[in-house]
């Protein structure tokens, strides 16, 4: 099948280079990040049973566990969940940061540093 287009759906004056594709898909991918969230522990159980984890990690005491689901939001953007004791938490970041990383967002976010 032929598609014949007769005009351009890049806006007029937009180069298209490699380099321009490249920094607009991390641009999509930088407003995809979202700070994190409190969610019910029945958002973070759903989370875990909708397809096998990535990263899945737990602290030695067992205080915080992390995951994130396998499928992408935009670029290397996923959504991530962490337990802290009986609290949950919901956040979308890049998909390499570590159990630690994940923790600090959290901390930084709710405060949570003085326990």
């Amino acid at each position: 099948m032929y598609l014949h287009l007769t005009e351009s759906s890049a806006r007029p004056g937009m180069q298209v280079t490699a380099e321009a594709e490249h920094e607009y898909w991390l641009s999509r991918q930088k407003a995809a990040v979202k700070a994190p969230a409190e969610i019910d522990v029945h958002a973070f159980h759903d989370a875990l049973g909708l397809m096998y984890p990535l990263n899945w990690s737990t602290s030695e005491n067992g205080g915080w566990e992390t995951f994130m689901l396998q499928e992408m939001v935009c670029g290397d953007a996923a959504e991530i969940y962490a337990r802290y004791g009986a609290r949950y938490f919901r956040l979308r970041d890049v998909c390499n940061l570590s159990h630690a990383q994940i923790k600090t967002r959290i901390k930084e976010g709710f405060n949570l540093f003085q326990k």
